[in-house]
């Protein structure tokens, strides 16, 4: 063989070796696109379901408090004092019975569209079911009093009883509107995810629609955050808002958003009547209505309309036309979180593995209406009146900003940022995604220069007109929207 015709099939070998490598790198890339479209199909049937089958418990567990406020009637009506406090009872625990039979219901509507257990999300059930059994009976506020009082004897236990066995079987949707006793209310930026997906993002426009003239005494025009804040020290931030002290009668998973309240039998079964449960001209309340007991209602501050779905509102939701006044309510609703890691074929930077994490949530919620075509909280109490269960988008639920089992949300809001605002931005963790926007690298919070930059693009009246209207631009979107609105 002549050195030419060598030179050639060596050539003719290198060539070869690139395109299997190529076909190879090919073959590994469409690989991981169909696992993730998968995947990612898995997820969201399995979030969709968990929702779903948690809010229909849901609708049973309110069906079945509104029968039970019809037998309490019943009761008084018969003088059976004694039904009557054992119906009582049975309230007392269905407002917690009723959502955990949610919660497990949830977890096998997962499981079974084929979703596998979350080790992190079952850990922090099993730490949350202790910290109701050896914490919640012993915490005392200023005047020595227990600041979460037990809604029936034994209930912390029995609450915690009931956490552990859900756990027992792995947790594969978490609960993302979880509300827990100790969380505190929100209005505080710090509390707020997409005050941190603004710094990241650099989306001025956030901070043109979001907490103007936030801590600062009121100015026209108003100051956005970005020019009213102070760098630490000394600590500019207002206190971390306390947990609110509330009724402890509902679960923190799938809470129904009930309240209790004393009336009279007449009151109640003027309302029964009302809602066309009963016939007025042949009632059978007429015999006790000066009879006074505890009744199950509505929280009247869940339960309002439903402005976050409210197409004349400022959410710009894209719904069609508006909600019918009998669906137009806001209270018990599930929000499923599901998570899944993909282990990529395809490596990465100097062939490092790659994994991708796909996150979905979907929120559902139970609808019905009462005979006379009425909301089910028309009048307060609660009658059997749910019929269907609907998926709707999430971030017209009742979810916290980042979502209650966001494990690295959780963990900085709980651990990091007290920190914060005890130490500056020398106490925050490097690790942590949320409190690296705090700090004061080149493009985060805590510098100066970086607030300046997007105060300085605001002030150009051409790009603040692009948060208002037009495709948008540097800052971001018009509006701002949500990030979980699916």
């Amino acid at each position: 063989m002549s050195t030419r015709r060598r030179t050639r099939a060596g050539q003719a070998i290198v060539f070869l070796i690139m395109v299997v490598v190529i076909l190879a790198f090919v073959v590994m890339w469409n690989f991981d696109i169909h696992k993730i479209l998968h995947v990612k199909s898995v997820t969201q049937n399995a979030g969709d379901a968990a929702a779903l089958m948690a809010a229909r418990w849901q609708g049973i567990s309110l069906n079945l408090m509104g029968e039970l406020n019809m037998m309490h009637a019943l009761a008084l009506v018969a003088g059976d004092a004694q039904t009557a406090e054992a119906v009582t009872n049975i309230q007392a625990r269905l407002c917690y019975v009723g959502p955990m039979v949610a919660f497990m219901a949830s977890q096998q509507a997962a499981k079974n569209n084929g979703v596998y257990v979350h080790g992190g999300f079952t850990d922090r059930v099993r730490a949350h079911a202790d910290r109701v059994r050896y914490d919640y009976p012993f915490i005392t506020g200023p005047d020595g009093e227990p600041l979460f009082p037990e809604p029936y004897p034994g209930a912390w236990d029995e609450y915690a009883d009931m956490l552990d066995t859900v756990a027992d079987n792995g947790i594969a949707a978490a609960p993302d509107n979880t509300r827990l006793y100790t969380d505190a209310t929100g209005g505080h930026p710090l509390l707020d995810t997409t005050f941190y997906t603004a710094i990241a993002g650099q989306t001025w426009c956030w901070f043109y629609h979001n907490y103007r003239n936030y801590n600062v005494p009121p100015q026209d025009p108003p100051l956005t955050l970005l020019e009213a804040y102070e760098n630490y020290p000394p600590t500019w931030w207002p206190e971390l808002p306390m947990p609110p002290h509330i009724q402890y009668i509902n679960s923190e998973v799938y809470s129904l958003g009930m309240t209790r309240f004393v009336t009279t039998l007449g009151d109640v079964a003027g309302h029964i009547e009302e809602a066309g449960l009963a016939d007025p001209g042949a009632s059978p309340f007429t015999n006790a209505v000066e009879e006074t007991a505890t009744w199950y209602g509505y929280a009247g501050h869940l339960w309002t309309a439903w402005d976050a779905i409210d197409v004349a509102g400022d959410t710009h939701f894209p719904v069609v036309g508006p909600v019918r006044p009998q669906y137009d309510y806001q209270g018990a609703d599930a929000v499923a979180r599901i998570e899944a890691g993909i282990e990529r074929l395809t490596p990465g930077e100097g062939g490092s593995e790659v994994r991708n994490d796909i996150v979905w949530t979907a929120a559902a919620k139970p609808f019905g209406y009462l005979p006379a075509e009425t909301r089910p909280d028309a009048y307060g109490i609660v009658l059997p009146a749910y019929r269907d269960v609907r998926l709707f988008p999430v971030g017209a639920s009742t979810a916290p900003s980042g979502g209650a089992y966001n494990l690295p949300w959780r963990v900085h809001i709980e651990d990091h940022l007290p920190e914060y605002m005890n130490n500056g931005p020398g106490a925050l963790e490097p690790a942590c995604w949320y409190c690296r926007q705090l700090d004061n690298d080149p493009a985060s919070w805590e510098n100066a220069a970086f607030r300046q930059t997007g105060a300085a693009w605001l002030a150009v009246p051409e790009n603040a007109a692009t948060c208002l209207s037009g495709p948008g631009g540097p800052g971001g979107p018009p509006g701002g929207g949500t990030i979980i609105a699916h």
